[in-house]
């Protein structure tokens, strides 16, 4: 059996698997295996995977069910100590999986574990200069995630993100998550915390996901890692721009779908993990971004009632998970609120 389970679920990712199989081709570390967990993609990419990558596993369905549920389907399968849950738009270093292994190693207590993550660009920014080709990828020096971090506000970010890496972040340390573009999970913890089967959740489908497994780490006393030497670099579709012109025009060009997901998983989140208390102590700021959220979506996107609608309908759900959420934490509210900042 493989010390490390790597799994990528993909839907319609022609333009990106290649890159990500053949850095995994190059790992140093080598005692892993591949499941890619396919969702009904129609651009030839199960096929190209076939045709080429003959050691590579592959669980096709045949509709889109959506990052968590497709990621849980691979959790269950897979029998190794680590998993490494990795997005098909990225690509890691040679080096990558045997730093985060080692790293693991060292720390027991780990449930999971995120190396540093760099901006790859298809379309050169303006800083690069006219040298860069219109569509070549450009490995670049701008920070996609050390760990995510959490705010009083209950905002969730990539630490670091749009910064340029000048060694600021080359401190290993306990974050609060990892971003879920390429986590090493212990497959111990991954256990531990399941719900019905689900590490993942499922009715969040996809977006914040990954947030909702760190917390739920967090609460279970599981810690969370960030291994600076573990370097990977990402495509990223939504990022945070700052500046509601930035934030306008970036969301118009972004998926629909993602953005109520987005606004509704937020929520759902907040019922399933956060301690009464610790939100009354942060109430001010709270409340402050939500009226800035609500008056944003007032103006510019007045869909979101629909997630509104799909956050009442899902929450006998999320009360369910609350409870038994609950009844396993090892954590106080006072020992949460040292993550939010």
């Amino acid at each position: 059996m493989p010390k490390v389970s790597i799994q990528i679920v993909t839907w319609n990712s022609m333009r990106y698997i290649f890159d990500c199989l053949e850095s995994l081709m190059r790992q140093t570390f080598r005692d892993f295996s591949i499941l890619v967990i396919d969702n009904g993609s129609d651009d030839g990419t199960v096929g190209f995977i076939r045709a080429n990558y003959p050691t590579v596993s592959v669980l096709q369905n045949f509709r889109n069910l959506g990052f968590a549920k497709a990621n849980n389907q691979g959790i269950l399968l897979s029998k190794s100590e680590y998993v490494l849950v990795v997005n098909p738009d990225v690509i890691l270093t040679e080096d990558f999986l045997r730093q985060l292994v080692d790293f693991a190693q060292k720390h027991p207590g780990g449930g999971s574990f995120g190396g540093k993550i760099l901006k790859i660009y298809r379309e050169a920014p303006e800083s690069f200069g006219e040298e860069a080709a219109l569509g070549e990828i450009i490995k670049s020096d701008v920070i996609d995630s050390a760990g995510l971090e959490i705010y009083k506000s209950r905002q969730v970010i990539d630490r670091g993100e749009g910064k340029k890496d000048e060694g600021q972040y080359d401190r290993s340390e306990e974050v609060f998550g990892v971003s879920g573009a390429g986590v090493l999970y212990r497959k111990a913890a991954l256990s531990d915390t399941m719900i019905k089967n689900e590490s993942f959740d499922q009715d969040f489908f996809a977006y914040k996901e990954d947030i909702d497994l760190a917390w739920r780490l967090r609460l279970y006393g599981w810690e969370s890692w960030y291994a600076p030497l573990a370097v990977c670099y990402h495509h990223r579709k939504m990022a945070r721009p700052g500046g509601l012109k930035k934030t306008i025009k970036q969301r118009r060009n972004s998926s629909l779908k993602l953005r109520l997901l987005s606004f509704r998983n937020q929520r759902l989140m907040l019922v399933k993990n956060d301690f009464g208390a610790n939100l009354f102590f942060h109430l001010p700021r709270f409340l402050f971004r939500e009226m800035k959220i609500i008056l944003y979506s007032l103006f510019f996107e007045r869909f979101q009632l629909k997630g509104l609608i799909q956050s009442f309908q899902l929450l006998p759900a999320m009360l369910i998970k609350r409870r038994v959420i609950m009844a396993h934490r090892k954590v106080s509210a006072k020992e949460m609120r040292r993550w939010f900042r």
